[in-house]
């Protein structure tokens, strides 16, 4: 996220009127003095909670790694926009999410 174009998307978002929460392993003190904006949190779940959608916009492990069932749970829609085309998209749709990947048409 620190220089990437993920903090720019988080960035716009915001400036249309969606509440933003980014996360990003190393990167939140560089980001929280860049855009004071956008709404921090180390700790991915914390990220999760509650969420309409989920953008991923960065490359970090801890995401394809993610249990996207246990994840399910903590959100309040099951909706997530794959913008690396990093995650495996059936496992998660099995898991009960709507998946989007950047340039791949849309799966029921």
């Amino acid at each position: 996220m620190r220089e990437s174009p993920a903090l720019a998307v988080a960035a716009l978002m915001h400036q249309r009127g969606a509440t933003v929460t980014v996360h990003d392993p190393h990167a939140v003190p560089t980001t929280l003095v860049r855009h004071p904006e956008l709404d921090y949190t180390e700790d991915l779940e914390e990220l999760v909670k509650g969420a309409d959608l989920i953008a991923l916009a960065t490359e970090w492990p801890q995401f394809c790694d993610a249990d996207p069932k246990a994840l399910s749970a903590l959100v309040e829609q099951p909706v997530i926009v794959d913008l690396r085309n990093l995650l495996n998209a059936d496992t998660w749709r099995t898991a009960g999410w709507t998946v989007r990947q950047l340039g791949r048409p849309a799966q029921p």
